[in-house]
Formats: C-alpha cells, sequence, structure tokens
C-alpha cells in the first residue's frame, strides 16, 4: 500500500506491505520519461542534500547550473526502519541556489506530524525541464551520529572520510552528487561527493577515494566558493590524502 499526503509544495509517500489483492485500474497515458544520467558530467547541475538541526527535515539545494533549466521536478526517497519512505515536488530554478525543505516525517491536515526513524538515506530523482530536458539519479546517505562515530562513507563506499572533528557532528550526510561547480581543473575520475553537516563543516581528515580505473590522482575539494588540491597518494584505483573538511570533493587524473 502507498499513503500519499500533500505538504506545502510537495508530497510524501509511505510504501508499505499489504495482503490485500490488486485491483485493476484505468491505465492513464504516461508522460515520456526522459533516459536517466545520460548527460554529461561535466553540463551537470551541482546539487547538495544538507540536513537540519532537528533531525527532522533536510533541504534539497540546487547550488548551479550548467544547462539552462526552468524547474526540476524530484523525488527522493529513503530507507526508515524497515520501510521506504519519500518525497516529490517541483522545485522552481528562478534564481540559484534554489532550495526546498523537506519533512523526514507526515503530517496529517489537523497539523499533527509523525517522524520517520532510523532514516538511513536512499536516492534522489531529479528532472529538469529546459531547451534540453534531463533527468538524474543518484545516491545519499543519512547518518545519525549519536554514537560519536569518526568516521563516514558514502552508499557506494567508494568514498570514505574520517576524521575527529565527526564527533561533534550529529546529522550528516553523503551526497553522490550529479555535478560539480565550474572551475575544475582534470578530468574527473569519480563521481563528485558532496559532504554536508547540521553543523558547520570546520577541521582535518583523512579521505580515501575510489576511481573508475588505475592512475595518478589528485583529489579536489570545494570550499563554496573555490576548488583547492590536496597532496594525494595513489595505489591502483584508490586515492588517499589529508584533507580539509569541505563540501565537497572528486577525483581527477593527474
Amino acid at each position: 500500500m502507498v499513503v500519499v499526503l500533500a505538504i506545502g509544495g510537495g508530497v510524501i509517500y509511505s510504501k508499505m506491505k499489504t495482503t490485500a489483492e490488486p485491483v485493476a485500474q484505468p491505465q492513464a497515458k504516461k508522460k515520456k520519461a526522459e533516459p536517466v544520467n545520460v548527460l554529461a558530467v561535466d553540463q551537470r547541475p551541482y546539487i547538495k542534500i544538507v540536513p537540519a538541526a532537528d533531525g527532522r527535515n533536510i533541504s534539497l539545494v540546487v547550488s548551479s547550473l550548467k544547462k539552462p533549466a526552468t524547474e526540476a521536478e524530484y523525488e527522493l526517497e529513503y530507507q526508515a526502519g524497515s520501510q521506504l519512505q519519500g518525497a516529490f515536488g517541483l522545485l522552481k530554478l528562478d534564481s540559484l541556489p534554489a532550495e526546498f525543505k523537506i519533512l523526514l516525517g507526515s503530517c496529517s491536515a489537523g497539523g499533527a506530524c509523525t517522524y520517520h526513524e532510523n532514516v538511513i538515506g536512499g536516492t534522489l530523482l531529479t528532472k529538469f525541464t529546459g531547451p534540453e530536458n534531463y533527468a538524474l539519479k543518484s545516491e545519499w546517505r543519512y547518518s545519525d551520529n549519536r554514537a560519536k562515530a569518526t568516521a563516514i562513507s558514502s552508499t557506494d563506499a567508494k568514498f570514505q572520510l574520517e576524521s575527529p572533528e565527526f564527533k561533534n557532528h550529529r546529522f550528516l550526510i553523503v551526497f553522490n552528487s550529479p555535478g560539480y561547480p565550474e572551475g575544475l581543473s582534470g578530468t574527473p575520475v569519480s563521481d563528485p561527493y558532496s559532504l554536508s553537516s547540521s553543523t558547520s563543516l570546520t577541521g582535518q581528515g583523512t579521505l580515501t577515494m575510489r576511481a573508475a580505473e588505475e592512475g595518478e590522482f589528485t583529489i579536489m575539494g570545494w570550499n563554496g566558493t573555490a576548488w583547492k588540491s590536496f597532496t594525494t597518494t595513489s595505489d591502483g584505483k584508490s586515492a588517499t590524502a589529508p584533507v580539509e573538511l569541505l563540501e565537497l570533493y572528486v577525483l581527477v587524473k593527474k
């Protein structure tokens, strides 16, 4: 069974098991679906998912676009305990950055809210409308760091970051961002990984990333205004560097 509720400019839903027999429904005409992740990485928008300090909300942020678009439909899915939850809606891109707040829970028409527990992350699908439509999908991982762990990784385990500073951060998200900001030097050989926290990121850490091929690499980081390179040790497809805690990292060929 799928439960759907409308909240603000978005909709949330919950998928649950049911034993009822399926009922045939009239077939509505489907909109043409854009192929997913066909657009070249260097043409994709830079998107972040940022956790709120209350642990009940996240923000979807479209920071920059390389291909013009007027709006983006989003569908955010995530695992919360044993259930698959989600939210979908429309994000206007009249000015950037464009931000939309999403509740990790559901609220009734009367205003009573329940919040999803044990959220671990999932996927984000975005469909951009413009002169050329395109669709993107990638994974995100949510960490409620009540245990004060000092390491975090991406869902695909190709991004692993250790820092004693993480003990001071309650909520963290690692997101395989579809794209990255302008000005990157070098050819990317990994996904861009966005790191966000419910509090400001400061301090140092040790980052290991995995490339799509073997070679000599440099880990690059985006601090919100400029790119920074870090002295990197390469070993086959693996690369490791001492880094500052920044909002985005990507691995490039030397």
